[in-house]
């Protein structure tokens, strides 16, 4: 990719064809959530406790969210995904 990275996912977006997956990007899902180019927002919540580590959302405005579907894994992960707030 070359470019800005907002412009080129606003491309990507306009474009025929399925979904689009960032897994494992802090920064890229950092922008594009305060760019409001994010449709669905999938939190793996895993059941250990680092005690330390980086926030996901750390400098990110607050921005309200809707719960669209929680799931459970067998390993006891918990999959919340969010949807822009419905309000």
């Amino acid at each position: 990719m070359e470019g800005d990275l907002l412009d080129f996912v606003r491309d990507l977006k306009e474009q025929p064809g399925g979904e689009i997956a960032v897994q494992g990007s802090l920064s890229v899902v950092r922008q594009c959530v305060q760019a409001g180019l994010m449709d669905a927002l999938t939190l793996i919540i895993h059941p250990a406790l680092a005690g330390q580590g980086r926030r996901l959302f750390e400098g990110v405005e607050p921005t309200r969210l809707s719960l669209i579907d929680v799931q459970r894994t067998e390993k006891g992960n918990v999959l919340l995904t969010y949807g822009p707030y419905a309000g």
